[in-house]
């Protein structure tokens, strides 16, 4: 069933324009037709009652959470091409409730003031239709690009950087995943192609953030984010 993220008020249904167009034109529902929306990170049974113009109502409230028992924030340096909306895709897939971008002295990809805005509004629009299609309740926010020095401003108890000269066993991140206790926040770093600079891993120390290690070989960059999404996911939902 089509889920959609939109507004409830007084039992009505309200979905911004591009979700109308996909809904009557792409799907073209018909007055009868069931979908699900989640408003305020609550999940409802809606029924099409008519097309034009559209009008839904809500035919009950579900019980459903699909979110991950902690806060997971995705701090992930900025990455060439298709490379980064896939890595949103897959962020969004596996739970975390933020997503971070990060400039680094290696990031080839840069972030222009004049257009941070469009970016970030192209970046949220995947981080939206991902979420609807792997039936989250949260969208993952999007709104700030901050370089090394910006770390110390993210809020969270459990900190990690992905660093490749520590690449060997992963003991170092294991502990430090199943150290995780409820209602903790947890920040994982993770750098661009050509990897962190010794003096941008220092001023993550120096924040609080601790190297770890993702295995013997190197991955990529969008490869590291899914391998320690991945783990940090199955750890927070064993029970």
């Amino acid at each position: 069933m089509q889920r959609y993220f939109g507004q409830v008020i007084s039992n009505q249904v309200l979905l911004a324009d591009d979700d109308v167009f996909h809904l009557t034109k792409v799907m073209r529902a018909r007055p009868g037709d069931q979908i699900e929306v989640v408003s305020d990170e609550k999940l409802f049974l809606c029924e099409v009652k008519k097309t034009k113009p559209l009008a839904i109502d809500v035919i009950k409230s579900i019980n459903e959470n699909h979110e991950l028992k902690n806060k997971v924030i995705l701090i992930a340096a900025l990455i060439k091409g298709e490379k980064f909306d896939f890595l949103l895709q897959k962020a969004t897939e596996l739970g975390a409730s933020e997503i971070i971008l990060l400039q680094t002295e290696r990031t080839i990809v840069k972030i222009k003031p004049a257009e941070k805005e469009l970016k970030l509004e192209r970046y949220r629009r995947i981080l939206k239709e991902a979420a609807e299609q792997c039936k989250r309740t949260r969208i993952p926010s999007l709104y700030r690009v901050i370089d090394m020095e910006g770390l110390k401003d993210v809020d969270a108890q459990v900190k990690m950087i992905a660093y490749e000269e520590v690449s060997g066993v992963t003991e170092s991140f294991n502990s430090l995943v199943r150290s995780i206790k409820d209602k903790q926040k947890v920040a994982v770093v993770i750098g661009p192609e050509g990897g962190f600079s010794k003096e941008e891993v220092d001023l993550a120390i120096d924040a609080g953030y601790a190297p770890v290690s993702l295995g013997k070989r190197i991955l990529r960059a969008e490869t590291a984010s899914f391998y320690a999404l991945s783990v940090i996911a199955n750890h927070l939902e064993r029970k």
